[in-house]
């Protein structure tokens, strides 16, 4: 214990040293950026290399450690596995520097990703818990294959869209380390835990300069390397549980804040129709800026959510899973409480399309019988009956109606056309504010004849398919019209009717 102790506190202060040289040295050479897009919030240049402080002092350390097992300093051989994730880390820390300093499309770093996800596969770092019972081993190793992919990218990818606030996205991943030391150092696993107890405190260090005020930030080349290192880790354990719940739902509830943003921003961007690798100011981070907090109160209350997840992850440890109810419904309940308080629109328009499915029952019951009272339409020359029907099929999605129809629309020689109407029909007189919707109606013989206005209270829901009401509705009662004229044209010679109340 005493050994990680020293791994610990060296993390640190080289992490911090390191971050120190590289934030001078940045400064110094114009190596400093200002706000490359409007979802940035920092306002003047701040060099964006903190993932080169982060991965030498891991290179060092874990190197120090390496040649301390060696040479027979420490006792504690180091697990291989490590090496497996650090070797393809490496590259994923070039991408991402190159990014940081020339530009990079996302394509190009998401092929780099998917890289380094078929790197730790093949050798032998994967999920192991997803076989199909029975199925071949092709099938078996296509799904371990895709979901370690799957997995790293999601990661990386949620370090990096995390990292909007002055050190949102390295507390974040601090957090997450957390139950990953914890799990391995339970289990015995010395060497991953060291590992990430080295990274933990580069971490540490790191946040020295980069809390707010930052002076130095993580970059692409931090939240590549972390977020890939992160993975590997939880990998390297998950392929030594037996269970999915000890593989997946651990490390799924320790990453709970950054997981969430990204499936937040993926869904925000689906359902608004913008590109899925595009940047917006809609994170959450975001988010609770625009409430008006400042970025340091932002920070500590998603600090409080990362810290949540992760002290409910451990609760998993316990060896009952009956604990994995009561865990998982806690976070859902506070991630989606805390989501709603966001206020996404997209997040709305979801809800309100939701709302709308546990309704088709309604819905469907309502188009029926529109389009029996439509059938009925097509067949009827009696205006009365006509008023009828457009009550019947009206009332309940709708308060009343008024039917116009205009005369001189109406060019036929034979017929003395004068006034019918306007027809009003209203079966819920109250004084809430109204909505009116207008269809002109035309007849097949006649064209444009006059107009049905409907109205409703405002704020009801809206059951009626408004494609059958504006279309097949309309045509409907233009051929009832027609009809009615041509078999009675008295009824166009009456006195206007009074408005008709029930």
């Amino acid at each position: 214990m005493a050994v990680l102790v020293v791994f610990l506190l060296a993390g640190i202060i080289l992490g911090a040293f390191s971050t120190l040289l590289v934030r001078n040295f940045a400064n110094r050479y114009g190596l400093s950026f200002g706000p490359l897009s409007n979802r940035h919030v920092h306002t003047s240049p701040i060099p964006r290399l903190g993932g080169i402080a982060i991965f030498s002092t891991l290179l060092i350390l874990y190197g120090a450690f390496l040649f301390a097992g060696r040479y027979g300093v420490l006792r504690r051989a180091p697990h291989p596995d490590v090496l497996k994730i650090l070797a393809p880390g490496i590259g994923l820390f070039l991408v991402g520097l190159w990014d940081d300093l020339r530009g990079m499309r996302a394509v190009f770093k998401l092929l780099a990703q998917i890289a380094g996800g078929c790197c730790l596969f093949y050798s032998g770092v994967q999920f192991t818990c997803f076989h199909l019972s029975g199925a071949p081993v092709w099938i078996n190793s296509a799904i371990c294959l895709l979901s370690t992919v799957f997995w790293v990218m999601l990661v990386c990818n949620a370090i990096n869209l995390i990292d909007g606030l002055d050190g949102l996205a390295s507390g974040a991943a601090l957090f997450s380390m957390v139950t990953i030391f914890t799990v391995a150092l339970v289990q015995g696993r010395y060497s991953v835990a060291l590992a990430t107890l080295v990274l933990g405190g580069s971490m540490i260090g790191f946040l020295v300069f980069n809390f707010n005020p930052a002076s130095i930030f993580l970059g692409d080349s931090g939240s590549q390397f972390v977020g890939f290192m992160v993975a590997g880790l939880v990998l390297a354990e998950a392929q030594k549980q037996q269970s999915i719940l000890d593989a997946f739902f651990i490390p799924l509830c320790s990453l709970a804040l950054p997981l969430m943003d990204t499936v937040l921003s993926v869904l925000r961007r689906f359902l608004s129709g913008h590109s899925l690798f595009g940047a917006d100011r809609e994170h959450i981070h975001h988010k609770l800026l625009e409430l008006g907090l400042t970025q340091r109160q932002a920070v500590w209350i998603l600090y409080g959510v990362s810290a949540t997840g992760a002290l409910l992850s451990l609760a998993l440890l316990h060896p009952s899973h009956l604990m994995a109810v009561p865990v998982i419904g806690v976070l859902l309940l506070v991630l989606f409480y805390g989501v709603r308080k966001l206020g996404y629109h997209e997040l709305k328009e979801f809800q309100r399309v939701w709302k709308r499915t546990t309704q088709q029952k309604q819905v469907f019951a309502l188009n029926i019988a529109l389009r029996k009272a439509m059938a009925e339409l097509r067949k009827t020359a009696d205006f009365s009956r006509l008023l009828d029907l457009l009550q019947d099929c009206l009332h309940k999605d709708f308060d009343g109606f008024d039917l116009v129809i205009h005369p001189e629309d109406v060019s036929e020689e034979t017929l003395d056309l004068r006034w019918v109407g306007p027809v009003q029909r209203i079966w819920n007189n109250g004084y809430q504010e109204k909505i009116f919707f207008t269809l002109e109606l035309t007849t097949p013989k006649y064209g444009l004849v006059g107009s049905l206005t409907v109205h409703r209270q405002a704020g009801r829901g809206w059951l009626l398919d408004t494609d059958l009401l504006a279309g097949e509705l309309q045509a409907a009662i233009g051929i009832a019209i027609e009809k009615c004229v041509s078999c009675a044209p008295a009824l166009l010679t009456t006195q206007p009717l009074e408005p008709r109340y029930s």
